[in-house]
């Protein structure tokens, strides 16, 4: 009996024990939680309209940067200018909401056409000349939001945002300047009817006006009117619009005087478009629940008729292609289509979550813009839109080789794919048709991958493909690791239908075997340093020394929660917990604390047992196998959330809203480019190029583009092999128009290996010579080439006379621009003897002799 007693209370003291061991563990993860700063954490969206009511679910301007240092905020989520160690590859523009956009209409002269600019939050501002494919960023020495951009020549850029914030460029918005506005409100109506003559409104009873191409503006008082202003639009210099709170206001006169006419409920109106003389459309908040409204005017605003409820969210901006056709855009939720003058609405796919659009009908284009990084264009169909910028939250990043790689965004099940594909090394994307989204990624070699989400899909075609296996889960993946082709693990979190789990696979990932279910603690990591040695991250560590056949739970061990974990041997190894990273040098019998950072770590990523980086809101480097580490500064709380290396001196990091970094080991790249540059000789681009050392060097392919994407060889120069000594490389590339060129230099290791240079920009002129070259060969049999030179856009002729001056062939009849031509005469047709070729081009000519000898 007394030997039953004392089972029970030990197996009470136990089970006390466990409690207050689950119990702490709990507490300790709770607090580390609440040291998770708030840009960790997945915030409400902003609503940027200041001065109405708060939606639900939304949070102000002021509580999002409550306390914060906006221009710390502007250098976190601006482009990160390239140290030559880390460069971001995409997207290299501002990672913020933008709110307006603004494009010139193509049959604008030369050097117009297809330029806009897009403006958001912190100040940002870009800038397209060639119709959205790529964009810069100009500098506008501001963190205020602007709110809308116009420009009616593509010269004078005018852009408009909080607290009467005017900013004007004169240089096409290369660079801005601020200027006076007179008024206080935030400007979120703005319009440019000429070079001169624009306005400008915002809440807060703001109304001005320019005439002098916005260098000056007077403010405009409107008798009988005195709360917000949203949107202005004029037809013409003398007619037009303001949408108001329930209210239009209309002018005739230019604005000299205002009608004030009650439009539907007493409601903001966000946005108004006049149509023509007689037909104008608004649209805005609703009232109830914060639904969006619109109104619709047949006879030029004196009535309104209300259109079809909308019951998701406010309009934000409303534009019509003809009377009857006409396309809304809100916040949250997906663009809206009306044929009968706002009565009834369908859903536009491909776009959501929109503040502004704008219509070039002559051309049937379309662009917006909206949070997250959202630019969108369609173009030729007005209901099918695509992304200018890829701005995907990547959960993964693999790359196969340093030119090929994949990154990979989680979206759920039933969403369109987010995975991405590049083969030159991240500067171009391309979305895999038909592939899944996911939140793991991993590749056993350039054809064997796979994802990871709720299943395993499985690639054995280099990604192209890819097909689910014999696997049925609930739980999201949360990673994949392979020790060889053909023995691998997975991890798992809990879902409501399965407990968490460790699967394995020994015949490639076609089939897997549940080796541990950990009821509701999820799976955040696995780690393999050989085929039979292990571990993984949950509430506690587990470690296998069996290639998984046991696990064992490590509960003495007080590290909880923990998030990632990697062994640079069989003893030494790392451990992420939030904020604090754990070492090993016993093979995980004892842990001691190595960091504790003031912002949240998540995962590692190493490019060799010695070198390796810590990814969170900070990131961590280490240079000697992870005694020491050292932050690095640049990239604090930018976003980057996983990195992976190909080889040991190049990796790739990728993060929230499309961002993806390339990393170089500049200590050991193979061929170190010491310089990179061009000149120019008339039609002539001299490349010039060094090295400091070269590592197994077979050579240079010369690679030339005129948009820095598609690129062409053009030429490839021999390499030195391996060597310390510094080596200086020429290029000569004639070119046959004047413009832009790009240029760049693959180079290429007897092993295969790729690296490329960076790229430089040339702006080769127009000749400044007319000229007719020497034919070569010469004398010639059958066939022979011409070469000439014009200094301007002109009509050429180029033809060939006998020795009598009898025509015998025109070459070229025809307008040319202006630059260097080579053409190939075919003279089979021809006896032998004297013959001559003459060019004819505006005012100029010239002939010269050549011999046919057959």
């Amino acid at each position: 009996m007394k030997s039953q007693k004392v089972n029970f209370y030990s197996s009470l003291l136990l089970a006390l024990l466990l409690f207050t061991s689950l119990n702490y563990a709990q507490q300790f993860a709770q607090e580390r939680f609440s040291k998770v700063s708030t840009d960790t954490i997945k915030e409400k969206p902003i609503q940027f309209r200041r001065g109405i009511e708060l939606q639900e679910g939304y949070q102000s301007y002021e509580q999002k940067y409550l306390g914060k240092n906006l221009i710390e905020e502007k250098r976190r989520l601006f482009p990160l200018q390239s140290t030559g160690v880390w460069t971001e590859l995409n997207p290299k523009v501002p990672r913020v909401d933008y709110l307006g956009i603004n494009f010139v209409n193509k049959d604008l002269p030369t050097g117009q056409a297809g330029t806009g600019w897009a403006v958001g939050d912190l100040g940002a501002l870009i800038k397209s000349t060639n119709g959205g494919t790529s964009w810069t960023v100009s500098e506008t020495n501001t963190t205020t939001p602007i709110l809308k951009v116009r420009s009616f020549n593509g010269q004078i850029v005018i852009a408009s945002g909080f607290g009467g914030l005017i900013l004007r460029s004169t240089d096409g918005g290369e660079t801005f300047t601020q200027v006076t506005s007179n008024v206080t409100g935030d400007l979120w109506g703005l319009q440019m009817l000429n070079d001169t003559l624009g306005w400008a409104c915002g809440n807060g009873n703001s109304l001005a006006k320019t005439t002098d191409g916005g260098q000056t503006w007077q403010r405009i008082i409107t008798p009988g009117y005195t709360s917000d202003y949203w949107w202005i639009d004029f037809m013409n210099e003398n007619y037009g619009f303001i949408a108001a709170n329930g209210k239009v206001l209309r002018t005739i006169d230019g604005g000299l005087n205002w009608e004030i006419i009650q439009a539907g409920d007493t409601y903001p109106l966000f946005s108004i478009d006049v149509i023509d003389s007689l037909h104008i459309a608004a649209g805005g908040y609703g009232g109830t629940g914060y639904s969006g409204k619109n109104i619709y005017s047949s006879d030029g605003g004196n009535t309104w008729i209300n259109g079809g409820q909308l019951t998701n969210e406010a309009v934000n901006c409303i534009q019509y292609v003809n009377p009857d056709t006409g396309y809304i855009v809100m916040t949250n939720v997906s663009a809206r289509k009306t044929t009968n003058r706002g009565q009834n609405w369908t859903t536009i796919q491909g776009i959501s979550d929109n503040y502004e659009l704008q219509f070039l009908l002559q051309n049937n284009i379309g662009y917006s813009v909206g949070t997250g990084l959202k630019i969108n264009k369609a173009d030729g169909s007005l209901d099918t839109w695509n992304r200018l910028i890829i701005n995907d939250n990547f959960s993964d990043v693999f790359f196969v080789s340093e030119q090929t790689g994949f990154a990979i965004s989680s979206s759920g099940l039933s969403a369109p794919s987010g995975l991405y594909k590049t083969i030159d090394s991240g500067i171009n994307w391309e979305r895999v048709t038909g592939a899944p989204s996911g939140s793991e990624l991993y590749f056993i070699d350039s054809l064997t991958g796979f994802i990871g989400n709720y299943t395993i899909f499985k690639s054995i075609d280099g990604g192209v493909n890819w097909s689910p296996v014999n696997l049925v889960l609930t739980g999201e993946i949360r990673k994949i690791f392979f020790i060889d082709s053909l023995t691998g693990w997975t991890v798992t979190q809990w879902s409501p239908s399965s407990d968490s789990k460790i699967l394995k696979t020994t015949n490639s990932g076609d089939n897997w075997l549940v080796q541990v279910e950990n009821g509701i603690d999820a799976f955040t990591s696995l780690f393999f340093v050989d085929s039979l040695n292990g571990w993984t991250t949950s509430r506690y560590i587990w470690q296998t020394t069996n290639s998984g056949n046991n696990w064992i739970e490590k509960t003495n061990i007080p590290i909880y929660f923990s998030n990632d974990v990697y062994f640079t041997s069989i003893d030494t190894g790392f451990v992420i917990e939030f904020l604090d990273l754990y070492n090993t040098t016993n093979s995980g019998i004892n842990w001691l604390a190595q960091l504790n950072s003031q912002y949240v770590i998540r995962t590692f990523g190493w490019l060799s047992n010695l070198h390796g980086f810590i990814l969170g809101d900070a990131v961590y480097e280490t240079t000697d196998g992870g005694s020491s580490w050292n932050e690095v500064l640049e990239l604090r709380n930018i976003g980057l959330r996983k990195f992976q290396a190909p080889e040991n001196y190049v990796g790739y990091s990728s993060g929230y809203l499309g961002l993806i970094y390339k990393y170089i080991d500049t200590t050991i790249v193979p061929v170190e480019f010491t310089s990179f540059n061009a000149e120019v000789d008339n039609d002539i681009v001299i490349l010039k190029w060094s090295t400091a050392t070269e590592t197994n060097n077979l050579g240079f392919e010369v690679l030339r583009s005129t948009d820095s994407k598609d690129w062409h060889s053009i030429g490839f120069i021999n390499g030195n092999g391996t060597t310390t000594f510094t080596n200086n490389y020429q290029f000569r590339d004639r070119v046959e128009f004047s413009g832009i060129y790009f240029y760049r230099l693959k180079q290429i290791d007897y092993n295969g290996d790729l690296n490329y240079s960076n790229v430089i920009e040339v702006s080769v002129s127009k000749p400044f010579s007319f000229e007719l070259f020497q034919n070569f060969p010469n004398p010639f049999n059958s066939s022979t080439t011409i070469m000439y030179l014009i200094a301007q856009d002109d009509f050429v002729s180029l033809k060939v006379y006998d020795i009598l001056g009898k025509e015998v062939k025109t070459l070229v009849e025809e307008n040319k621009k202006a630059g260097y031509y080579s053409i190939n005469f075919s003279a089979n047709y021809l006896s032998s003897g004297i013959y001559f070729y003459k060019l004819t081009s505006g005012e100029y000519s010239l002939r010269k002799k050549f011999i046919l000898i057959k």
